[in-house]
């Protein structure tokens, strides 16, 4: 079984550094169920989430203060968002979230 998510998503809204017809990046990061159950596998992921947050936002290529603190920001936001997911993901297949729902 293979699980897609969209982990990363940086808002023009929050960075004010994409054009008004490029209202947002992603990027997808694929793993199995498997992964979310290591470890190891995990903090790759939690690489993986890194990597592209940098990715997305540009943080290498900004030059001036002002762009640097814009990338800064939307990285931390992407990074939050891909963290997010992931948590969510492990919570899933550890049967947290449906045992939740069964208590309500």
């Amino acid at each position: 079984m293979r699980l897609i998510a969209a982990a990363l998503i940086a808002a023009a809204s929050l960075t004010g550094a994409a054009s008004a017809s490029e209202t947002s990046k992603s990027v997808e990061i694929g793993f199995r169920a498997s992964d979310l159950t290591n470890v190891e596998r995990l903090e790759t992921l939690r690489d993986r989430i890194r990597s592209a947050a940098l990715n997305v936002c540009e943080v290498y290529e900004a030059r001036t203060l002002s762009e640097r603190r814009i990338a800064r920001e939307c990285m931390i936001e992407a990074q939050r968002q891909g963290e997010s997911q992931l948590t969510i993901a492990v919570a899933r297949v550890n049967g947290v979230i449906e045992m939740a729902a069964e208590v309500r």
